[in-house]
């Protein structure tokens, strides 16, 4: 215990050192560097403030990019962040945030709504430049809609592919959860996070964008970077169908349940392998390795990380259906990166015995899949994702 608490107090230090010391002297750095004209900004750098609580890790993924692209974005955009404590920049919001042309703010999905509106109507007060909310949640939904009036534009790693869905009442935080009280039953009158979601009005919806997805966090980056495309699609394949993943005791737990049942009724005929203990994250890749199917189905909500390691591990995604989201770098295209099924499994069976048995169609499908992440990583997909979110607001000069 005492090795853990020593652990997490030097990753504590490490954190601050980065924020208070090192970050602020590469960006003033890089702002010496633009000022010389080594920058592809005709009028001077960008300057970008991300402003975060710290609060979620896999929320705080969506910020990964800035830092894993950022010697690009300086010399393509113009564009130098500089990453903030929310709590700092609350203790003198103007000082702080008057450096940046472009503010980018992000809070944890457990924030008091009151607390998060608040917080975002300090910021809005205290800047003119332009304020864009950074959405890290798992799902699609708006958790809080109010923000929207306050801030210029509002992104997420995915959206409703039809936005008038923001407008349709739900039950719980999302459409997941509305469709398991549909499906199951379930209530959430009593969930501290998912009782309700309220209407976004639709003077607000032009405002929701869909940014850029998991693709972009520091652990697919770097597995990206150890893929070996020959040895991937190369190497034998023993397991038929693989899932690793939890069946929690709570609404997402209900999601999933029909998943297991119908991987059970398909043991007899298949080599299904569903580990239940925890593993390096090289034996865990080298499972997906040596899998011709990954099952990956929804969680809190529709896009998760085992997406992308299995099309990196060369296995074949099958996911529930996800037709209603538009998201970037995009994988989900049925039948030609990935291939659909419905939402209770009912023709999981059905799927898999095609594609075992069509391993020429499988291939085809794993392949291009990898290509659309490769073609994005190789050709600027992060760099043009911002590119579009800087067009859609005017940074102040």
């Amino acid at each position: 215990m005492a090795g853990v608490k020593l652990t997490g107090r030097f990753r504590k230090l490490r954190t601050d050192l980065s924020r208070r010391v090192l970050g602020p002297l590469r960006y003033r750095t890089e702002i010496a560097i633009a000022s010389l004209g080594k920058t592809a900004s005709r009028s001077g750098p960008i300057r970008v403030g991300l402003v975060s609580d710290g609060a979620e890790i896999t929320s705080e993924e969506q910020f990964n990019p800035l830092a894993a692209f950022r010697s690009d974005l300086r010399r393509k955009l113009g564009v130098i962040s500089l990453k903030c404590s929310l709590d700092d920049v609350l203790r003198s919001p103007q000082a702080h945030l008057a450096p940046f042309n472009i503010v980018l703010l992000k809070l944890s999905f457990r924030k008091n709504r009151s607390e998060a509106l608040r917080t975002v109507e300090i910021i809005r007060t205290a800047t003119r430049s332009p304020l864009i909310y950074f959405d890290g949640d798992d799902d699609l939904c708006i958790q809080w809609p109010e923000l929207l009036s306050c801030v210029d534009l509002y992104i997420k790693k995915h959206v409703f592919r039809d936005r008038s869905q923001y407008c349709r009442p739900m039950v719980g935080k999302s459409n997941l959860t509305d469709y398991v009280h549909e499906t199951f039953g379930v209530s959430f009158s009593h969930d501290p996070i998912a009782a309700h979601t309220d209407l976004v009005p639709t003077v607000q919806i032009p405002k929701i964008k869909a940014g850029y997805n998991l693709a972009l966090d520091r652990k697919i980056l770097d597995l990206y970077q150890a893929t070996k495309p020959r040895s991937i699609f190369g190497t034998r394949r023993d397991v038929d169908i693989i899932f690793r993943g939890n069946v929690p005791n709570d609404w997402m737990g209900k999601l999933r349940e029909p998943l297991r049942s119908a991987l059970e009724l398909m043991r007899n005929s298949h080599r299904v392998v569903t580990p239940d203990k925890r593993v390096t994250a090289q034996d865990y890749y080298q499972e997906l390795t040596s899998s011709k199917i990954c099952i990956s189905p929804f969680g809190y909500g529709e896009i998760c990380w085992r997406d992308f390691e299995a099309v990196l591990c060369g296995a074949l995604l099958v996911k529930p259906d996800m037709s209603h989201v538009e998201t970037n770098p995009d994988i989900y295209r049925p039948f030609e990166t990935y291939v659909p099924v419905k939402w209770n499994f009912s023709d999981l069976e059905e799927r898999c015995n095609y594609y075992l048995k069509h391993e020429d169609e499988r291939l085809k499908i794993t392949k291009a899949a990898f290509d659309a992440l490769d073609g994005f990583y190789k050709n600027g997909g992060f760099v043009h994702s911002f590119a579009h979110i800087l067009e859609q607001v005017s940074p102040s000069s």
